[in-house]
């Protein structure tokens, strides 16, 4: 009996080892769930400066999805083949903030063909971006200390 125990747990082993995340897999992850959000926070921003609301809580909601829910999953996933789950998240914000102006743009786009604008009276500013990045923040912070 002892020896079944020690293959069952063996093969789960290399099957959660199988599963783990590379740190370039990771940092995809990260990503991919950070875009959406930013991009999704971005229209609710605009919407509401601009007297729009129709779609805010919508997006909003997604927000919530992809930071509050989905971000700390990933950051809890299973890796290998790294340590520092803090530095690749640090590299993952980089990259989503060096491209914040194409965020924007986006946003932008969408809000003025959603509610057929001709053009936003209030458009985003760095103000709105840190309130992005201190949700984002207050998530991570929790689910890496809880990863570590």
């Amino acid at each position: 009996m002892a020896n079944k125990q020690s293959l069952g747990g063996r093969v789960a082993a290399r099957h959660i080892d199988a599963m783990a995340y590379k740190r370039e897999d990771f940092k995809n992850k990260v990503e991919s769930h950070l875009t959406g959000a930013i991009v999704e926070f971005y229209k609710a921003t605009l919407a509401t400066k601009n007297g729009q609301t129709k779609w805010v809580l919508h997006w909003m909601s997604e927000v919530k999805q992809l930071v509050d829910r989905n971000l700390p999953f990933e950051i809890l996933h299973p890796i290998r083949g790294f340590k520092d789950r803090s530095k690749a998240f640090a590299d993952a914000v980089a990259e989503i903030k060096a491209g914040d102006d194409r965020y924007r743009r986006y946003a932008e786009t969408t809000i003025i063909k959603d509610y057929k604008l001709k053009q936003l009276k209030v458009g985003l500013d760095d103000s709105d971006a840190t309130a992005f990045w201190a949700r984002v923040g207050d998530v991570a912070e929790t689910a890496l200390k809880a990863a570590s």
